[in-house]
């Protein structure tokens, strides 16, 4: 997560790292690809900004899996080294989730976004009423749960059914059925529209529009050249 600090001497831009990570870590990356630990498991995954060369050597040869493109944005398949689960459980402090093999190299959880999920239950937890949060995008959940269980009403929006059920497991995992959580399956852009001619207001919105979208009818949508969302 970035943060503007007028201190910093890089364009006033501070850099923060999570600091609750037992079940994942970054252990090496170069050569366009990236060494990961995700809970027991050592996955290699591509990463076109890794053009450097790799620290590690050895420990590149202990990987159970590893991502292998295939001829669309979102396919590929799995080479296993090792035994390895389709499905497990990992933690980030409270929160709990699944960890999921599939056709994409994307396995329900960005890492990197740690720091949001903090920030979100600190705002949550600071403010002196209940807040309406909006989760456009929401995939599985985590950001949704962090602000649910922070004491937020929180509106989850995916167009992909597969990803509110998964986030609906998260949920389950985490014993947060009681909250107040509104799952939608819909296109985040016509959803918005529909809540604009309705009048409804948000306190807060968690907005991350993947590099590319589809719609529950497999409406595509492409955020990277030029595709807005207002």
């Amino acid at each position: 997560m970035l943060h503007r600090d007028n201190q910093s001497p890089f364009l006033g831009i501070q850099i923060s790292i999570p600091s609750s990570w037992t079940d994942y870590a970054l252990l090496d990356s170069g050569d366009g690809l990236k060494l990961e630990k995700y809970g027991d498991y050592q996955l290699i995954r591509p990463e076109t900004e890794a053009l450097w060369k790799p620290t590690l050597s050895d420990e590149w040869h202990h990987a159970h899996a590893i991502f292998q493109h295939g001829k669309g944005e979102e396919s590929g398949t799995w080479e296993y080294q090792k035994p390895i689960s389709h499905q497990w459980q990992m933690q980030y402090g409270q929160l709990k989730f699944l960890v999921k093999l599939s056709t994409s190299r994307h396995l329900g959880i960005f890492p990197e976004q740690a720091e949001q999920w903090d920030w979100i239950e600190e705002k949550t937890q600071e403010s002196d009423k209940p807040l309406k949060v909006l989760n456009l995008f929401g995939y599985t959940g985590i950001a949704t749960l962090a602000a649910a269980r922070a004491g937020a009403l929180v509106t989850h929006v995916d167009a992909s059914s597969r990803a509110i059920n998964w986030a609906r497991e998260n949920q389950a995992l985490n014993q947060l059925e009681e909250k107040p959580i509104r799952w939608i399956n819909d296109d985040a852009l016509k959803f918005i529209r529909r809540e604009f001619r309705r009048g409804n207001q948000y306190d807060g919105i968690i907005l991350d529009p993947p590099k590319l979208g589809r719609g529950p009818k497999g409406e595509v949508c492409n955020f990277t050249n030029g595709s807005h969302l207002f």
